[in-house]
């Protein structure tokens, strides 16, 4: 009986180890704004930005380095691989979508071409951006500069046969964006409201409706703003926290709070994307945006990019551009 008991006892500490999740800095040059993690499964690489570099980087884990290059002087909101076109991405810069080509091998910058401008002051920028099941780009904006203005921002889709088609108005902050695995719910974040909305998705037309507020940061005492947004295959929600140094785990349908993973050496969580082989690692991009002399020495790592494993779930396949739609 005794001999059960202590094979019991060690089976349960085995088992919470193992839950333990491993957080991993990766060698990643320093950002100021470290945003739109995306993860392509094709050549098993992470691509993101660095909003204020202004610049574009590729992340390799087979070699654990990072490249990056600046496609000029203006900010860049993401950055997202052309299907079934490699070295081909579509990136917000500016106001602009644009599609680059550029050689990864030689880190070179071949060509830019502008596929559309948002019908925007030049006092907004793009923030934030994903790509649906059916290839369509969603993408959002916001006040550019010193001058913040609330409401002042919207969000988008883009393929090249619908055009540009605006969702939202009104919005402050654009951030996360998120669909369910079976493209019937669109997860979407305007960062100043404190909450994540839901809405009823159809994907043939991109039309959202019904939109409502599922999870409220300010009522569930979770620090800081939502930030950048993924999804697991259960369906829940992982949320960064801007100046909350966290990311959460959410259930959708009732606003449970699953788990949270803390980042003590940062500020400034900016997003999140499930990657590697089995989609099981969960990316975390951050930023140092506006901190002070007091706040680096206390959050030296600000502006590092982590690797999130043992977390016990999947994530679902990124999806990327289609230029064909």
């Amino acid at each position: 009986m005794m001999l059960t008991i202590a094979w019991t006892i060690i089976s349960l500490l085995s088992i919470t180890v193992a839950q333990t999740p491993k957080i991993e800095r990766l060698n990643v040059e320093h950002m100021t704004i470290g945003e739109g993690p995306h993860w392509d499964v094709a050549s098993q690489s992470l691509f993101f930005v660095d909003i204020r570099g202004p610049k574009i980087f590729k992340y390799s884990p087979q070699t654990n380095s990072a490249i990056s290059i600046s496609l000029g002087t203006d900010p860049v909101g993401f950055i997202v691989p052309v299907k079934n076109q490699p070295d081909y991405f579509v990136v917000g810069e500016k106001l602009k979508i644009v599609v680059v080509h550029w050689d990864t091998k030689s880190n070179e910058l071949l060509s830019k071409k502008v596929l559309v401008t948002l019908p925007e002051p030049q006092t907004n920028r793009i923030n934030d951006g994903k790509v649906d099941a059916k290839g369509r780009l969603w993408l959002g904006t916001m006040t550019d500069g010193k001058e913040f203005e609330i409401g002042a921002g919207s969000l988008y889709s883009y393929t090249r046969k619908e055009g540009l088609v605006k969702r939202l108005d009104h919005v402050s902050i654009s951030n996360g964006i998120a669909t369910s695995e079976n493209n019937a719910m669109f997860y979407y974040i305007d960062s100043l409201k404190y909450q994540v909305d839901a809405s009823k998705f159809d994907i043939e037309t991109g039309n959202l409706e019904n939109v409502k507020s599922i999870f409220d940061f300010v009522k569930e005492d979770i620090p800081g703003l939502p930030d950048g947004m993924t999804i697991d295959t259960d369906g829940n929600l992982w949320i960064a926290s801007f100046g909350g140094n966290e990311v959460i785990q959410i259930n959708p349908a009732n606003g449970e709070v699953l788990q949270s993973v803390k980042f003590p050496r940062v500020c400034q969580t900016t997003s999140v994307v499930f990657g590697g082989p089995n989609l099981d690692e969960l990316y975390v991009t951050t930023a140092e945006i506006k901190i002070t002399a007091e706040e680096k020495e206390m959050f030296p790592e600000s502006g590092s990019v982590y690797r999130v494993t043992g977390l016990n779930t999947k994530g679902l396949h990124a999806a990327n551009f289609d230029l064909l739609v």
